[in-house]
């Protein structure tokens, strides 16, 4: 009777806290606890929350290289594959800034254009998915430029940005 007793006296402090304020309490006196030391709840409503952020990662991007290969006397092309995978739908863009050594082998200051080749949109997904990115560059003279050697002459820029409209605040 006297361990019914101690048991419904226990069940009864810890429902008792659900009709208190935000703190919760509990004391258990000498010799009330079960025979068996184990876990009792003592604070069962510590809320879990989660700052959800958007990821993209871009398979090996510091590895990437776009070679321009010569379409005509001074136009030269160009593309790269790379992998991308995200946890949220998204657009890609891109822009070319051409380097130091870039600019001079430009004659009247070469005309540069990139765009991803294909699909640019990417849906949310754990697996990664195959995307193409290309780069040309038009009135190029590249006059004294020695032609066994690989000049870096541009850097480009994959972009990403939401295809859904923020939810507002």
């Amino acid at each position: 009777m006297l361990k019914k007793s101690i048991i419904g006296l226990i069940l009864l402090a810890l429902a008792m806290p659900a009709f208190a304020g935000d703190t919760i309490s509990y004391k258990w006196e000498k010799g009330t606890w079960p025979v068996v030391f184990k876990f009792m709840p003592s604070c069962d409503r510590v809320k879990v929350i989660m700052n959800v952020g958007y990821y993209v990662s871009i398979l090996d991007c510091k590895k990437l290289k776009i070679k321009l290969n010569q379409e005509s006397i001074s136009k030269y092309y160009g593309c790269t594959d790379f992998k991308i995978k995200c946890n949220f739908d998204l657009e890609l863009g891109s822009s070319v800034y051409p380097t130091a050594a870039g600019l001079e082998l430009q004659s009247n200051l070469g005309k540069w254009s990139t765009w991803i080749d294909g699909d640019n949109f990417v849906d949310a997904t754990t697996s990664w998915a195959k995307r193409r990115v290309c780069v040309r560059v038009k009135d190029v003279g590249i006059l004294n430029a020695d032609p066994n050697k690989e000049l870096h002459v541009a850097n480009v820029h994959i972009m990403v940005r939401p295809t859904a409209q923020p939810s507002p605040q």
